[in-house]
């Protein structure tokens, strides 16, 4: 790559709407870019020495500082959002698992408390809506988070079953 050709990648992917996503990208060319830097200066090193030897004067042409600073002038400012962002998410995906969270112990509380079918059937509609209207959660917690709630809710239709069922029974012994 050209020297300014980095400058003109990095500007071109920090300037991009997913900062998450293109940050491996940005990552990749920034370590391209000093693997470039680190090549230029061994050559630069050897053509000082080169120029030793054969008793000539060697004039420095110092092209790498202004480069490196301005790259990480760019660079800098795109990590520094990016972390934020990342922090930002990690937030809301930990508000998210405490509001699921809380969203189970009210069917528990359902799946303990209420015997009219109508009403344990309106308040399950209603969490379940919550639900799904929450958003991800971390990773880490996603398997057995989805886990409590699907056993809350086999013990919840069993419940429900089990009370049709007596329901059922005293209408055939009413009958």
């Amino acid at each position: 790559m050209e020297k300014r050709a980095f400058i003109e990648a990095l500007e071109e992917m920090t300037n991009q709407e997913d900062l998450i996503q293109v940050g491996r990208e940005v990552n990749q060319l920034r370590t391209d870019f000093e693997d470039y830097i680190l090549e230029a200066t061994r050559q630069f090193q050897v053509a000082e020495l080169k120029a030793k030897d054969e008793g000539e004067t060697f004039e420095e042409e110092d092209w790498i500082t202004p480069l490196k600073e301005e790259f990480y002038s760019i660079y800098g400012p795109f990590k520094e959002k990016r972390k934020a962002l990342i922090e930002s998410i990690k937030k809301e995906e930990e508000e998210n698992l405490r509001l699921k969270r809380n969203l189970i112990n009210q069917l528990k509380e359902v799946i303990a408390d209420e015997e009219h079918i109508g009403a344990a059937f309106a308040k399950h509609k209603e969490i379940n809506e919550k639900w799904k209207a929450v958003g991800d959660i971390p990773r880490d917690k996603r398997h057995d988070i989805q886990q409590d709630y699907s056993r809350l809710l086999e013990d919840f239709f069993y419940n429900m079953n089990i009370y049709k069922q007596i329901k059922d029974y005293d209408f055939q012994k009413n009958y």
